[in-house]
């Protein structure tokens, strides 16, 4: 007699109470290999009946495998770009299982092109299965899910932008826009709507993406995928994890970010399956992180004369202007395929891009200087005061976010320092301009 492998591996098995998933369910689109097939066969140890919708031939393979282990698995052969395809796939699943209770929309192309030399074709293909895909299957499999009042989408999304890989960053930003509208018109009927980024995972897709960006990095393949995107991990994260993460943002999280994004770290965090970047950074001898506060502090109590003000403002804004235009240089520094990540990151937390902030600082310099001494030409400045408390929480949060790409306590201890004295320089300029307004 055969020992068939556990669906479930006691690693995972402790962050659940059990068969939470028994009686439900679960699609899972492009589940043949990576991300998809780790979660099917993690659904399916959690006693979900599992629908795998892959194009592919593996797609049998894997539901073989859960079968082989005692789970409940049927295999669709399906192309979700294609509507006829996935209304077959609705009739085949109504039929074996009833109403699907969670849709993951994983499947994906991602190709490597420069924008001028991709084809149209290829565009087409990549936005017909990544776009047009999900909003069929949501199209078709979402009604089931309101008559039911209960259901779960999750919709697979990754980050921002990055050079050659166009086609598949739009489509994954277009994946976002449509699970914030999808989630606004489902409300609070039963069905949650998430957009989920896993993060850097070990899959066939990386891999094949890592052979067109890696020799724009300087790197061979394996050294790409030995980037880590997080100190808990010292190269991409296995595709298991990326399952785990997906299958406890269904279990624990749909109403927290219902209508929102998420990624993997942040749920394996959550859950205490890894450490958070900011308790691994303690652990660096030297460095002190800020402590996270809501609000920069209240106006000096010592109150200077208007042209003390007026001066103390400008040489303070100059500053700031400059570890602005220093923060940019960083950026420019970065990996090429970070530096979008990392402004985007910028805008995010701090409230406008680098750019931005730069114009709104050289305004304010521009302004003290064409009064010879009043302070009074600051007084429109509380919008930038509470502008300023967004900036101070980006610098303090540096830290830890560089913590997840680098275990260096040389780089961290550095990166302390910085971001330490930049919070302060905004806390003084803020500081001041309460003063006047």
């Amino acid at each position: 007699m055969t020992n068939n492998p556990p669906l479930l591996l006691p690693s995972a098995a402790k962050y659940f109470a059990g068969q939470e998933f028994a009686g439900r369910t679960a699609l899972i689109t492009g589940a043949g290999q990576g991300i998809g097939a780790a979660l099917a066969r993690m659904l399916a140890g959690l006693g979900a009946q599992v629908v795998i919708a892959e194009i592919n031939p593996t797609g049998e393979q894997i539901a073989s495998q859960i079968a082989a282990a005692r789970g409940e698995a049927a295999f669709v052969q399906t192309d979700v770009s294609d509507q006829r395809s996935v209304a077959a796939l609705a009739d085949q699943v109504h039929k074996r299982y009833g109403p699907v209770d969670i849709l993951v929309n994983n499947a994906i192309l991602s190709p490597t092109a420069a924008v001028l030399e991709m084809d149209i074709s290829l565009w087409d293909r990549v936005m017909g299965v990544n776009l047009r895909g999900v909003f069929l299957t949501c199209k078709t499999f979402l009604p089931g899910m309101l008559t039911a009042g209960r259901g779960a989408i999750i919709n697979m999304v990754s980050t921002e932008a990055l050079p050659f890989m166009s086609a598949y960053m739009a489509s994954k930003q277009g994946i976002a826009a449509f699970s914030r509208s999808l989630s606004g018109e489902v409300g609070e009927q039963g069905v949650r709507v998430v957009a989920f980024a896993p993060g850097f995972v070990d899959t066939p897709g990386l891999r094949d993406a890592a052979e067109g960006l890696s020799p724009h990095m300087g790197l061979d393949t394996e050294e790409f995928m030995k980037l880590s995107f997080h100190p808990a991990y010292q190269q991409a994260m296995p595709a298991e994890d990326a399952g785990l993460a997906t299958a406890l943002l269904l279990s624990r999280y749909l109403d927290e970010f219902h209508g929102d994004q998420t990624d993997g770290y942040t749920i394996l965090e959550r859950a205490g399956v890894i450490q958070t970047a900011q308790a691994l950074l303690s652990t660096v001898p030297g460095v002190v992180p800020e402590d996270y506060r809501n609000d920069l502090p209240e106006a000096a109590s010592n109150i200077l004369q208007p042209t003390e003000v007026r001066d103390k403002i400008l040489e303070t804004a100059r500053a700031l202007a400059v570890e602005l235009d220093a923060t940019e240089a960083e950026f420019n520094q970065l990996p090429i395929f970070v530096r979008p990540m990392a402004r985007q990151g910028f805008k995010r937390k701090s409230g406008q891009s680098l750019e931005g902030w730069k114009t709104a600082i050289t305004r304010l310099v521009e302004t003290g200087e064409q009064v010879s001494s009043e302070a009074g030409a600051f007084k429109d400045g509380s919008k930038l005061i509470s502008d300023l408390e967004k900036l101070a929480r980006y610098y303090q949060e540096t830290p830890a976010e560089t913590a997840r790409f680098t275990r260096e306590a040389e780089v961290l201890r550095h990166i302390s320092q910085i971001s330490n004295q930049r919070v302060e320089l905004i806390r003084q300029l803020s500081g001041l301009l309460q003063q006047v307004n």
